[in-house]
């Protein structure tokens, strides 16, 4: 098929099965999948150096450093477009896997979203979640992970750093509701999903916000004009089974600052969480607090910037 024929509408790309992909937009997600050199070799090196230069200086600093990318929802379904990917083999997340195939600082979750590695009911099943198969990991008209999807790189995660996942089957989503998800979203008529959302954070508590993140919630939201980049929540467990470790994670919408993704389910695992919505890092933050482990996200998409590492935390 020609790519200029293909059912592309405000930057979504209608997939099979009610499938829907963001395939333009800001960073030219196709582009990773459809230009052999749109990320190549001296992008991947970038990250190789930046990535061990971090572990580095939290090893000299006493502390734990994993990273871990998310792939995109093309990376996860390539089986649901209406087109070939002629250079699927190129996308970063795949190369990210070839680069540290032997170095613990990365967590591959790649294999585990394609359902290339171990049993699922099982895996999930030690989490305290639902059995279920790769098509459960990702909404149909989103561009984020579900609760099974997140629960995949959390318990990669669990297992990278040596830790026991705690038990997630309260945080289950309920019967959820028919709505409007970001992808869906854009097209006209928007086109609904009936999406799941467990409340995971409940027995860790919010200590501390910053004004960001309390603008999002009062206004941010209701007006349609949240702002994300600098979002920061510190998150307390006092529960006895708490892991007495103290972790500080940057990332992104895959994480969230709110009650039910990848944040909140390190905080009902560990003592102490801090949340800073960054790609970059903030060396004076980590420095200040003396974390433990130290855990950067990022979504597949966004890796074509290098973060510089030069981010400010605002914790007012």
């Amino acid at each position: 098929m020609d790519t200029a024929d293909l059912p592309v509408t405000n930057g979504i790309l209608k997939g099979r099965e009610g499938w829907l992909f963001l395939w333009d937009g800001s960073n030219d997600v196709h582009r990773y999948y459809m230009e052999p050199g749109f990320f190549g070799a001296t992008q991947t090196a970038g990250w190789v150096s930046l990535l061990q230069d971090r572990a580095g200086r939290c090893a000299r600093m006493g502390m734990q450093y994993r990273h871990l990318v998310v792939p995109d929802k093309i990376s996860v379904y390539p089986q649901h477009l209406p087109v070939p990917l002629p250079h699927y083999a190129c996308h970063p997340a795949a190369q990210f896997s070839r680069a540290f195939s032997d170095d613990s600082l990365y967590v591959d979750i790649l294999p585990d979203l394609r359902g290339h590695r171990g049993n699922w009911a099982e895996r999930v099943e030690r989490g305290g979640g639902d059995a279920a198969g790769p098509d459960a990991f990702f909404f149909k008209t989103d561009s984020h992970w579900t609760f099974e999807g997140c629960q995949v790189g959390y318990l990669r995660l669990c297992e990278s750093l040596g830790v026991t996942p705690c038990d997630l089957s309260k945080a289950r989503p309920g019967p959820g509701k028919e709505m409007a998800l970001d992808l869906g979203a854009k097209l006209s008529p928007p086109v609904l999903e009936h999406a799941r959302f467990g409340r995971v954070l409940r027995l860790a508590k919010r200590q501390a916000d910053n004004e960001m993140v309390r603008y999002n919630e009062c206004e941010g939201f209701a007006k349609g004009a949240p702002r994300f980049v600098g979002c920061m929540v510190h998150n307390h467990n006092d529960q006895p089974q708490a892991i007495a470790k103290r972790v500080v994670l940057f990332g992104d919408s895959f994480c969230e600052f709110r009650p039910h993704l990848l944040t909140a389910m390190l905080s009902e695992t560990f003592r102490d969480v801090h949340f800073v919505w960054s790609t970059s890092l903030d060396w004076d933050f980590i420095a200040a607090l003396k974390p433990d482990i130290v855990i950067t996200e990022i979504a597949e998409r966004f890796v074509n910037r290098l973060p510089k590492d030069d981010f400010f935390v605002s914790s007012e």
